[in-house]
């Protein structure tokens, strides 16, 4: 029975090859759309993912303030020299520096810039993390007997200003000069501020910023000990803080951020992007659904007659049914089989597009192609065919015979 429909189906197809064609480019068109669009957005989100754990794999950040992904940053608070003992305490903490950010005027050459100043305290530990994350291209890093000094972001020295800032140039910050020692490679992607920031001691932070060091900290960033898990010792940190300021998770100030957290905000983000703008190539696929039953209407008025042979040699009202909405769904089958080819070209263009134009800078784009999104692009395919096609079915279904072989 199954082979005398399809037999059917297909004859009817290839008598109206072009209506067939037109029909099922919309589907086309809206599936090539959705499987490249979600093909990419995976793709980014595991390239992101991969330079977060490059970049963070074995150091913890301590925010003052409450972050949830997905939601707006909340409950102010201080991180102060407290924390910061209570911290290095903690079983599997290696070392903890801590960071005040603030904004500044720099001059150099009569060229005056507003940048960001980060006063750093404990310079060795920051020292070991920035070597391992980022790495200088030129002099040294910050130490405990610098004052005066400072190491600056790769922009900051070839891109920021209209000179390039070498190693013993003199900058100022507020009025206050400083002997630029070091300069940082490019971080760029997720990192990218750090290249237009300026490393100061926290002893001259002192003297420039002091309404900043009375908010406290700006953030505290903690190296792991190898052998222990990052997820584990953001726990216990959380756990000690928590106890400290005698809070609990819902009335917390402070955020404890780990890669695990980075990996969150950043699927939040790409998982509302991708339904956003697949939610858009979706259109596509309901005009193509519309087409779909467009097509199957005009087939059932063309078919009037061959429906009343078919009830009078005994065919049932669900094997009209059947018949009718076996084909648009086959149309809807055929569409998504050919969007699905096309949606992984796409995919790879796209990815092609971002990594050329450098879209996401420091961020290789990998193209990612899953089997369950081939999948879902032929099977979505298949059931716009079949929702687009249920109403021109059952009309065709509910034909009388006799009325059906007087149709002309």
């Amino acid at each position: 029975m199954l082979k005398d429909f399809l037999s059917i189906t297909f004859y009817n197809l290839s008598q109206r090859k072009l209506r067939t064609f037109l029909t099922v480019l919309g589907i086309i068109i809206g599936i090539t759309a959705i499987v490249g669009i979600i093909s990419l957005g995976i793709s980014i989100e595991e390239s992101i993912y991969k330079q977060i754990s490059r970049i963070s794999g074995d150091t913890i950040a301590v925010m003052p303030v409450t972050l949830r992904p997905g939601r707006i940053p909340t409950a102010r608070d201080k991180l102060t020299d407290n924390d910061l003992k209570e911290i290095l305490k903690v079983d599997g903490v290696e070392e903890v520096y801590a960071v005040i950010r603030t904004i500044a005027k720099v001059e150099y050459e009569k060229e005056e810039l507003t940048l960001s100043i980060n006063a750093i305290k404990n310079l060795e530990a920051w020292k070991n993390v920035e070597i391992e994350r980022i790495g200088l291209a030129k002099g040294r890093f910050l130490s405990e007997e610098d004052k005066y000094v400072a190491v600056i972001g790769y922009d900051v020295a070839h891109n920021i200003f209209s000179k390039d800032i070498e190693i013993g140039k003199k900058i100022k910050i507020n009025n206050v000069e400083f002997k630029v020692v070091g300069i940082l490679k490019k971080a760029g992607g997720v990192l990218a501020s750090l290249d237009q920031s300026i490393f100061i001691p926290i002893s001259s932070a002192k003297e420039l910023f002091a309404e900043e060091l009375e908010k406290g900290y700006s953030s505290l960033v903690v190296k792991v000990k190898k052998g222990y898990k990052n997820d584990d010792v953001a726990n216990k940190i959380e756990e000690v803080l928590l106890k400290l300021r005698k809070q609990t998770k819902e009335t917390q100030t402070f955020t404890v951020i780990s890669p695990k957290f980075y990996e969150e905000v950043v699927g939040s983000i790409m998982n509302t992007l991708t339904a956003f703008t697949s939610a858009i190539a979706a259109i596509s696929l309901i005009v193509g659904g519309i087409g779909i039953a467009n097509t199957m209407y005009v087939a059932v008025m063309e078919r009037t007659r061959e429906i009343g042979i078919l009830k009078a040699i005994g065919a049932r009202n669900r094997d009209i049914l059947f018949l009718f909405l076996l084909e648009s769904g086959i149309i809807g089958l055929i569409g998504g089989l050919i969007g699905t080819i096309f949606g992984v070209l796409f995919a790879y263009s796209l990815g092609f597009l971002v990594n050329y134009f450098k879209v996401m800078e420091n961020v290789e784009v990998v193209i990612i192609i899953k089997p369950e999104i081939l999948l879902l692009g032929c099977l979505f395919g298949f059931i716009v065919g079949i929702i687009a096609g249920y109403f021109p079915a059952k009309r065709a279904a509910n034909l009388q015979p006799v009325e059906a072989l007087r149709y002309e």
